[in-house]
């Protein structure tokens, strides 16, 4: 009776594991990003919208939170469901009237740490439907933890400047990784399947496309953004 136990004890673990793909892909290639995108979604408010002179650290700023340095191309599985777990260190940050990063790519059930750095008196709130909160003004050095459930984009915005704006992509994947500067991207671990890519741009929005990988290789993908 135990032989037969064993037996069909190992014959489930076998089908269960075949059920699983083995081998591992790693997809590289290269996103192009037109020139003349615009840098920031100004709102309503002008009162607080006038542009002061920028200081080194301002220009440093603006030039890390150029939108072609915040793309994000992940990869969703269409024929298993991913583990997924909380990302590590995700901090949005506020320095010299600005969010940085300028788009925080996490997966769905992580805590973002809000954290004012600058030397005035900061306020991050989203209206995203599923995901509105407004975490209150806080004053300098000041650091508090939100919740991200929703999947999606949530754009984040600040009550008192106008000009501050950012956006957390919570992803239901944990295959993902941001674009660098020069528009490269590598993305490693990919089980055998069918997958839905997915490029996010700060101001040109979502492309997708299907793609599928398998025997354990890598594959380039390269990409075209056009603006809309």
């Amino acid at each position: 009776m135990m032989r037969i136990f064993s037996i069909l004890f190992y014959a489930l673990l076998l089908m269960n594991s075949a059920d699983v793909p083995l081998n591992k892909n790693k997809i590289v290639g290269k996103i192009s990003i037109p020139g003349d995108v615009p840098l920031v979604k100004r709102g309503s408010n002008q009162k607080y919208c006038e542009e002061e002179p920028a200081n080194p650290r301002k220009k440093q700023l603006q030039l890390e939170n150029h939108p072609n340095r915040h793309v994000v191309i992940s990869f969703h599985p269409l024929d298993f469901k991913a583990e997924i777990s909380p990302t590590p260190n995700a901090i949005v940050n506020q320095m010299e009237k600005t969010f940085s990063p300028k788009v925080l790519p996490i997966t769905a059930g992580s805590t973002v740490e809000f954290l004012n750095s600058d030397t005035e008196v900061h306020n991050i709130f989203s209206m995203t439907p599923r995901a509105s909160f407004n975490i209150g003004r806080r004053q300098p050095g000041k650091s508090i933890p939100q919740l991200i459930e929703k999947i999606g984009l949530v754009e984040l915005k600040c009550d008192i400047h106008c000009g501050m704006n950012a956006a957390i992509l919570s992803l239901d994947t944990p295959f993902f990784t941001k674009v660098n500067a020069s528009g490269n991207y590598e993305v490693d671990g990919l089980p055998d399947g069918n997958y839905r890519l997915q490029v996010y741009h700060y101001s040109l929005g979502f492309i997708e496309e299907n793609l599928t990988v398998k025997g354990g290789g890598v594959v380039t993908k390269n990409l075209n953004l056009v603006k809309p």
